[in-house]
Formats: structure tokens, sequence, C-alpha cells
């Protein structure tokens, strides 16, 4: 008779690929701190051939699939090097990856209590302490989301549910299609400089981009409180019914702030929900110094929800959002439907808020680096990354050739362009004509972008800016990253990339 030992040997083999695997993730953290190269990088043509990428009728074995993951390894983005300032995150720690390896163990689902009780509270009091951070209250609440884009998805659908709940039944047929609906169409208000997932969240409840109203912003990329009523009154008056105001706490592109409060005085004027997406900048909030001296998300606890990354900011493991509340119970009052199959009355079954079902329980990811560092500590990564960008603002003031997008830098972007010497005469002649500076410099830019990322020692992003030309965005984000051997260094790489192209047989 064959035994259960020899059925059942996951402990043994997992053990035997543990302790494969642990050698080959130190290599490649090691080598991201000792500043190998960012990524190897390779086009898609290139990476087929260098990759085993056909999934076979017969099994690989662990040698097989072991080579495999040594050349995702070696192909990948290292993003525990801190010269990765691409995006808005960055390398995670060692308490991430502990975290990420006891979801994986436990292959839990967030989805109903009696499944994963020990992670539900922790989703239940995270949720909480950050609400309260926020300054939303004791009944602040809220759930975690597959990232930013879904959680304010999440808001902007509670909202509308919370508002007018017919919708929930009738579906949205608004006045004057139906003489007798409590509502014209829905407009949601935002800054011109928002995130896209303001316009896909309208776009996936069937209101329409077009439902979507860009408000100007001031000369520090902020929203304009004066033109946000204006919109708003001129919307009415249109017989349209706002509904939803978006704050943006740290754009995308240069780190604003929306003003929260005022704009909270504007929602509960005209009934609207304020959400504020702080996928970006919200977990800045951990920070003393923005807390009480900067200012930045004064309000926060005036507004209906909040989005927030941990995975962003606070180097928590991609993914873990979250949309927090401060109204009790908001989520499953404004959401759920009947599904006595799964939910049983119980309210820690936290999937009946969501407008889905299973869920990974990614709370368990910021409750453990909370845990581990401790409210302080993650402030202090937060101010860190804020010091470097002072002072590597500084630095690229003080160098020739190159120019500051915004001086100071808003947030944890640095954004500026490099003008190339030997053709700074043609470029002051381009800014008499924004249309020519734009498309001219734009190619500069681009140019220089793609010779420093397929060098492997770094990965920066370029960015757009209303009719500006597009510049360099450097995140400032790793603990880890040094002002002047890292961000130093790349501004020599972006000089040795202009002196290696022969700029007057480039056509631009």
């Amino acid at each position: 008779m064959v035994s259960n030992k020899e059925i059942n040997n996951n402990a043994a083999e997992l053990d035997g690929m543990l302790k494969r695997m642990h050698e080959m993730v130190i290599q490649h953290v090691k080598e991201g701190q000792d500043l190998h190269s960012v990524v190897n990088y390779r086009s898609p043509s290139e990476l087929y051939k260098a990759v085993d990428l056909a999934l076979p009728e017969l099994g690989a074995g662990v040698d097989g699939t072991f080579d495999l993951i040594k050349k995702t390894l070696d192909y990948s983005v290292n993003s525990w090097n801190p010269r990765f300032m691409d995006k808005l995150y960055a390398g995670t720690n060692p308490i991430g990856v502990i975290s990420e390896l006891l979801l994986g163990v436990l292959n839990g689902n967030c989805h109903v209590y009696h499944v994963s009780p020990v992670l539900t509270l922790m989703e239940v009091e995270v949720t909480k302490a950050v609400g309260q951070l926020l300054g939303m209250g004791e009944h602040a609440n809220g759930l975690f989301c597959p990232g930013g884009s879904a959680s304010n998805l999440l808001a902007m659908v509670t909202a509308r549910n919370y508002l007018y709940p017919s919708i929930k039944t009738s579906g949205y047929i608004p006045r004057p299609f139906n003489p007798t609906a409590e509502y014209g169409k829905l407009k949601v208000f935002t800054s011109a400089h928002c995130h896209y997932s303001i316009d896909k969240a309208a776009l996936v409840l069937g209101l329409g981009t077009d439902s979507i109203v860009k408000v100007p912003t001031n000369d520090k990329c902020q929203m304009r409180i004066d033109e946000l009523e204006r919109l708003i009154q001129e919307s009415i008056e249109r017989g349209e019914t706002p509904f939803f105001i978006n704050a943006t706490a740290g754009t995308t592109v240069m780190g604003a702030f929306d003003p929260i409060r005022s704009m909270s005085t504007i929602a509960k004027k005209y009934n609207c929900w304020l959400h504020v997406d702080g996928s970006w900048g919200g977990s800045a909030i951990f920070s003393q110094t923005v807390r009480e001296q900067l200012g930045w998300l004064d309000g926060s606890g005036q507004a209906d929800s909040f989005t927030m990354n941990p995975h962003k900011l606070l180097g928590v493991p991609l993914q873990c959002s979250m949309v927090v509340s401060p109204h009790e119970m908001i989520f499953p009052k404004a959401n759920t439907l009947a599904a006595d199959y799964l939910f049983h009355g119980n309210p820690y079954d936290l999937g009946a808020g969501t407008i889905g079902c299973g869920r990974r329980p990614d709370a368990l990811k910021i409750f453990l680096a909370w845990k581990f560092y401790g409210r302080d500590g993650l402030g202090q990564r937060i101010d860190r990354a804020l010091k470097a960008s002072a002072d590597f603002t500084d630095l690229v003031r003080e160098r020739k050739q190159f120019e500051l997008v915004a001086d100071p830098s808003l947030f944890c972007q640095v954004c500026f362009w490099y003008v190339p010497k030997e053709i700074e005469e043609e470029v002051q002649t381009w800014k008499k004509d924004p249309q020519v500076w734009k498309t001219k410099m734009t190619r500069v830019i681009h140019l220089l972008h793609e010779r420093v990322n397929h060098s492997g020692d770094f990965l920066v992003d370029h960015a757009p800016l209303d009719n500006l030309p597009h510049f360099f965005r450097i995140v400032i984000n790793a603990p880890t990253v040094n002002v002047h051997r890292d961000l130093g260094a790349l501004l020599d790489a972006i000089e040795n990339a202009s002196k290696n192209i022969t700029w007057n047989e480039i056509s631009l």
C-alpha cells in the first residue's frame, strides 16, 4: 500500500525549493544593492530568443523550472537598485518579501470571515487606523482593492449607489430621458491633471467620458476652486447633476496636492460626494512633518472616500491599495447584493462591500510593515524621500544645460529638461513658437531618455504636461537612493548620452 507520506510530500518538496530559491533571491537583492544593472534590456523579439516561453505538454520539473526562474531574474527590472526611478514605486524590503511569502503559504481569500479570520481583522484594523490618521473619526472603515484604479472605481460606484440608489435596480436613465428621475445627467469634476482612472471609472459605470469635467489648475498644478464652482453652477444650469468631485493628493506627473478642505466646502454646498485620489501622495500622511507643517492633506477627514496605495511611497509589495471612508459600513450599504450562498449575514464578510468576489488579502502587507517599522518608521521613509527630492532639485538647478519644470519641486518628482549645448541657440529660437518648441524639444528628451534607459544603469521616465515639451520625470522614492552617488550620476549619464549624439545631424 502507498503511504500518505509518499503521496503528500509537499512539505519536503517546498523545503527543497525554498532552499534553492533562497540563494537566487539573495543574490538578486545584493546585485540591486551593489548597483549592478537596473535591467538587462532586450527587445521583445530578443527576449523570446533568450527565454524559453513555450508551455510544454510534459512538465519541466524542478531543474527546468528553476532555469526559467533564473532567466526571469536575469532579464527583469531589479527594483532593489535605487537607480530604478521610472515609476511611482520602488523596490520593497525584507518584511515585504516575508509578507508575500506568508500570503502564498496561506493562499487565503478575504471575501468571507470564516475562511480568513486573522487576515480579515487585519484589514478591518488597518483601514480604520489609516482613516483615523486622515482625520475620519471613530467610524472610519475601508476595503482593499486590486490597485488604485480599482479603489477609485469602487469609490465612484459607492458614491453613485449611495446618492441615487434607484440606479442599482432601474439602471441609469437620467432626465430628460426619464422625466421622473431624481437626477439629470451625472457629472464628475476633477483636476485637469488627475489620473486617467477617473475617466476609466466613468466609462465603466456607463456615464461616459463626456461626463467628466476637467477643472483648470493654477501655476502649482492644483485645482482652482473658483473654476470648480463656476463649472458646477454651469452644469446645474444645463439640467445636469454634479455628484462626484475628485481631489488628487499627489498628481502623477508633478506631484501636486489639490486643496481638499476648500473642495469639501464646495462638495457639501452642491450635495456632491468628495473623493480624494491619494494613490501616490496619500501615504505622506504618515509623516509628522506633512501632517503638522506642510498641510498638503489638510481636510482629508472631510472627504467621503480616500484612496491610498502603500505599495508606492511606503515600499509595501505590489499591489496594496485601499479606499477608506468616515461613513460607517458605507461600502456594504451601497453595494451589497443578495448572495446567500456566500454571505451569511456576518458583518465581517468584507467581500459584500466590493464589486467583486474573491479578494487577495493585501491588507496583511501594510499591516506587517506598520507592525515592523511603526508609524514613525514609515513616516521617516517619507521624510527621507522629501529631503532627497529637495536636494536633487538643488543639484539640477546648479547644473548648466538643465532646466527645472517646477522650482522648487512640488513633491517627490523632480522634473527637468536637458538642453544640449550644441543646439542651445536653436532651442531659444524654438521657444518663440510654442508648438515648434514642444515638438522639437520633446524629440530631444526622447532621444536622451532612450540612450539612458537602454544603457541599463538607470531606469527613468519622461512625461508630458499641458502644452509643454516632454521632460524627464525622476521619482525619488527608494530609501537607499543617494543624492550624489545615484542622482548626480544620473545627470552625468544624461550629459554623456548627449555627447554621444551628433545633434547637428539629427532631424528634430
